[in-house]
C-alpha cells in the first residue's frame, strides 16, 4: 500500500480535529458513518426520591439498549444530593449544552426526552415569529408576473383585473 493512500485513509478516519477549540463532526465516506452532534449525555438522579421513579425505571429498562445503539455518545449516570432535581444534560460538539428536568415524568416520557437530546443539533433555538420572507434578487414574485397581454378580456373589451 502506498504511503499517500495510507495517509488519505487515516485523514478520512480522523473525526476530531486537533487544532480546533471545539470539535466538529466530519463526514466519513460510506453508509452508516454519521456521528451525532451529541458528545456526552449526563443523567442525574436520586436513589431515594419518589419524583425520580420514572428516571430510575428508565435506567433499569431501555437505557442499556439506547447506550448500545449510540456508541459515539458518552453516557454518564450520577447520583445527586438529597434535594437535587432529576436532570438530563446534553453536551454537544459545538460547545453548547441543553438541560431538561425530568422530575415526576414516567419512563416513556423520560425516553422521549432522551430522544430529543439525541436528535438535537445543539444549535440555539431561534424564534420563527417575526421572520421576513427573503427572496433572491431578480426573482419572480409569489403570484407571478402580471401582463395585460395574458389577461382575459371582458365583455366590453376591457381587461379583467
Amino acid at each position: 500500500m502506498s504511503d499517500s493512500l495510507h495517509r488519505s485513509i487515516i485523514d478520512t478516519m480522523r473525526v476530531l480535529p486537533k487544532n480546533k477549540l471545539f470539535a466538529k463532526t466530519q463526514t466519513i465516506p460510506g453508509y452508516g458513518h454519521f456521528l451525532t452532534p451529541l458528545r456526552k449525555l449526563i443523567l442525574d438522579y436520586s436513589d431515594w426520591s419518589p419524583v425520580h421513579d420514572g428516571l430510575r425505571s428508565y435506567l433499569k429498562g431501555p437505557f442499556v439498549k439506547v447506550a448500545q445503539a449510540n456508541p459515539d455518545v458518552e453516557f454518564v449516570v450520577r447520583m445527586v444530593h438529597r434535594n437535587g432535581n432529576g436532570l438530563l444534560r446534553g453536551h454537544y460538539v459545538n460547545g453548547r449544552d441543553k438541560v431538561i428536568c425530568v422530575n415526576k415524568l414516567t419512563q416513556s416520557e423520560v425516553a422521549k426526552k432522551v430522544d430529543i437530546l439525541l436528535n438535537a443539533s445543539g444549535l440555539q433555538i431561534r424564534s420563527m415569529k417575526n421572520l421576513q420572507l427573503q427572496h433572491a434578487p431578480g426573482a419572480e414574485s409569489a403570484r407571478g408576473i402580471w401582463s395585460s397581454l395574458h389577461a382575459a378580456k371582458g365583455s366590453a373589451g376591457a381587461f379583467k383585473i
